[in-house]
């Protein structure tokens, strides 16, 4: 229908016109809400509003399809000249992590996301399985009076076994906890994880009533090696790449199967249980029975990662695979995906696991840093025109400041830091690098986090604001070619950190998790 003009000369449609009706249980107040929120400005949003326009089934055989093809597009020799490596069984070894960690995620998710329940033992489960198939699939387990010289079940009878196995233990858990929620629940559940990992730490001399020597359990911090493979029909993964289009099958099927749960009536009670357990069990939800379902369904995909992850890697280890960092790691992955989307969490286990190692190359990090900065910069600095000016006003004034020094001081000495890509030369060409470039850097490097820090107290004052973000941008590249860029080790844990810190900061509800709506 036509509107009526408005008075900054822009179109106002009638009330209800083009939006969709909110659907049945949602309210109306809610919905509107929602979709201001997502009525991004920019090309962002631009983006965002094209990928939604998508059918769901094509954007996931899109992804699909990268992901099928990341072992054959990643072996050219341009992009492996471009990483520093010779060949791309480094490249699938990470992508096969990242789809471990994924699986690991996704369940993970189930009992945190969905259901609200703080499980910091989560890891005890991934444990338990890799433990359960190293005695069943190796030969480990010896008993000379039955004549056994290593149990080798195959894998179609011990993975489900596991599963089960461990979805029990998850039962146990989940029943013994069942009163406990928040920091209680925490507690408890992180003591189960920590118990597991000291028992097998320590259980290598265990004396049993039918053996006269002690028995070796767990063979301590060393672990169990020489595990089987898994055999599937009598087809046997033996190669990283064999074990990655595995993982990737299951991952598949896990998101496929996890999403028609989160869809069900056991998805939308979880819910219910995450907002408000008393108001979900007044309404008549069995919020017990629920909350174990989670811990056991979160502890069989923790199961299903685990014991295949043990057969890739053909040993388990339990520090620090089954550790505390290995929990940190895969909060962090739920947090930054956003707590409760499931294609969130599988995004954050692919920048937690990729982006680290794509960090070790000098070049590669080069581009994500001032890629990043430049695009940063875009957004604080909008519109175009002022970010324009800006760039154009620093890189002039470095050439500038490079012509007076060495036409003042023409003794002085151009340090040569090591041969980067194109991108390293072009910013090197208006910096001023002596000799002693490393110890400078050091310097510059501690003082540019100073200066950055005034620059944004600075923020509502446009005319100290913006010589000091030229400083800052010039500090900051001298920082990067002089000592960030030359010590890949370390800089990728930081570039990482910071980048967590700023999403964080941005969005608090992580990457696409929903942000809570509150009426104040």
């Amino acid at each position: 229908m036509p509107s009526d003009p408005s008075e900054n000369g822009k179109t106002t449609p009638e009330k209800g016109a083009g939006t969709e009706p909110p659907r049945i249980g949602t309210d109306e107040w809610v919905a509107q809400v929602a979709s201001r929120k997502r009525q991004t400005r920019g090309f962002s949003g631009w983006l965002a509003m094209r990928w939604e326009r998508i059918p769901l089934g094509w954007r996931f055989g899109m992804v699909l399809s990268l992901l099928i093809l990341i072992p054959l597009a990643t072996n050219t020799q341009a992009f492996l000249d471009l990483l520093g490596i010779s060949n791309n069984a480094f490249i699938v070894r990470t992508a096969t992590r990242f789809l471990v960690f994924a699986l690991l995620a996704i369940g993970l998710n189930v009992v945190v996301g969905y259901a609200g329940l703080l499980d910091l033992g989560y890891v005890a489960f991934y444990g338990i399985a890799g433990y359960l198939y190293a005695y069943l699939s190796s030969d480990f387990v010896r008993i000379g009076s039955l004549g056994i010289d290593g149990l080798h079940v195959p894998a179609l009878l011990s993975i489900p076994l596991i599963i089960a196995v461990t979805a029990m233990v998850g039962w146990l858990i989940g029943t013994i906890s069942l009163r406990l929620s928040g920091d209680y629940l925490a507690i408890v559940t992180l003591g189960f994880g920590q118990v597991f990992v000291q028992l097998v730490l320590t259980s290598t001399r265990v004396r049993v009533p039918w053996q006269d020597r002690p028995v070796n359990f767990t063979r301590g911090p060393n672990g169990i090696n020489r595990l089987d493979d898994v055999t599937l029909f009598g087809y046997t993964f033996e190669s990283t790449i064999q074990y990655y289009y595995l993982f990737l099958v299951l991952l598949v099927l896990v998101y496929i199967g996890v999403r028609h749960l989160n869809f069900s009536r056991v998805g939308r009670a979880w819910r219910s249980i995450r907002e408000d357990e008393l108001a979900a069990e007044v309404m008549g939800a069995p919020t017990g029975r629920l909350k174990i379902l989670a811990f056991v369904i979160g502890a069989g995909i923790a199961a299903l990662a685990g014991s295949v992850d043990a057969a890739w890697q053909g040993n388990v280890v339990p520090v620090p695979r089954y550790s505390v960092l290995t929990l940190i790691n895969l909060y962090a992955m739920v947090v930054l995906g956003g707590i409760g989307s499931l294609t969130g969490v599988v995004i954050g286990a692919f920048i937690f696991t990729v982006l680290p190692e794509v960090l070790r190359s000098s070049a590669v990090a080069g581009v994500l840093f001032y890629g990043a900065g430049l695009i940063g910069l875009y957004f604080l600095l909008k519109p175009f025109k002022r970010y324009a000016l800006i760039l154009i006003g620093t890189v002039s004034s470095g050439f500038l400041l490079k012509f007076l020094v060495l036409t003042l001081l023409p003794g002085l000495h151009t340090g040569l830091p090591e041969p980067g890509s194109i991108l390293n030369q072009a910013v090197q060409s208006w910096l001023v690098i002596p000799a002693d470039y490393k110890l400078v850097g050091n310097v510059v490097t501690g003082l540019s986090a100073l200066v950055l820090l005034l620059t944004i107290l600075a923020r509502q004052r446009p005319r100290l604001f913006y010589p000091l973000l030229g400083i800052s941008i010039y500090m900051l590249a001298f920082s990067w070619e002089t000592r960030l860029a030359l010590e890949p080790s370390a800089t990728r844990i930081l570039i990482v950190g910071a980048t967590l810190v700023v999403l964080m900061i941005v969005r608090p509800h992580g990457l696409l998790g929903k942000p809570e709506v509150r009426v104040v």
